[in-house]
């Protein structure tokens, strides 16, 4: 399956597919002054539009993908933008690599996968925050994957985040820079610096 779905994103990304969506997440633009600067990673990054973003807020960011094509393109846009990025392919359906821990900051952007979801909180440093943007599966007419396994139902991504503060939480619909309405699932959260502790 992991290999059909390498070969389905690497046709549209050689296709061209998010090549008009450059901007990178609103959620990750508002929470970002409150994380700590330091080593941060971008799951399922696509094209890179938020690796980069972090990058040039001076995070030592690594960025993990399925697609080849996707981080081929996202290579060539961060030479072209002067900013470095460690471009990691990884089958996230098997988990990231062991050496993917300790982060300040990470953040999942419209890409659901529960059990990896779950594993992100533990790969966080003490005080690191989550950011996570996933598709809200709705009634109402909107844009994104018609599947509903590829949204997270109302309520469903709080109840993941294993052992960490949740700072900001919303379910709404909106309409992207792109002018697509969508619905989402946002939350902001933070791992404790001590086990136990909310501080």
């Amino acid at each position: 399956m992991s290999e059909e779905d390498r070969r389905k994103w690497n046709k549209r990304y050689a296709a061209g597919a998010y090549a008009t969506r450059p901007a990178p997440s609103a959620w990750v633009q508002q929470w970002l002054p409150d994380a700590p600067v330091g080593r941060a990673l971008d799951v399922a990054c696509g094209l890179g539009r938020n690796a980069r973003f972090l990058a040039q807020a001076d995070f030592a960011v690594d960025a993990v993908d399925i697609s080849s094509e996707a981080l081929s393109r996202a290579a060539a846009l961060a030479r072209s933008e002067g900013v470095e990025v460690s471009w990691r392919e990884c089958d996230l359906e098997q988990g990231l690599p062991e050496d993917c821990v300790g982060y300040q900051l990470i953040i999942m952007i419209r890409y659901v996968n529960a059990a990896l979801l779950e594993d992100l909180c533990a790969r966080l440093a003490p005080g690191g925050y989550l950011l996570v943007e996933e598709h809200l599966r709705t009634a109402e007419q909107v844009a994104g994957p018609d599947n509903p396994l590829f949204r997270v139902a109302p309520g469903e991504l709080r109840q993941a985040l294993v052992g960490l503060q949740v700072l900001g939480a919303e379910e709404s619909v909106l309409t992207d820079p792109d002018g697509a309405r969508v619905a989402l699932a946002r939350v902001a959260a933070r791992r404790p610096v001590q086990a136990g502790s909310t501080d």
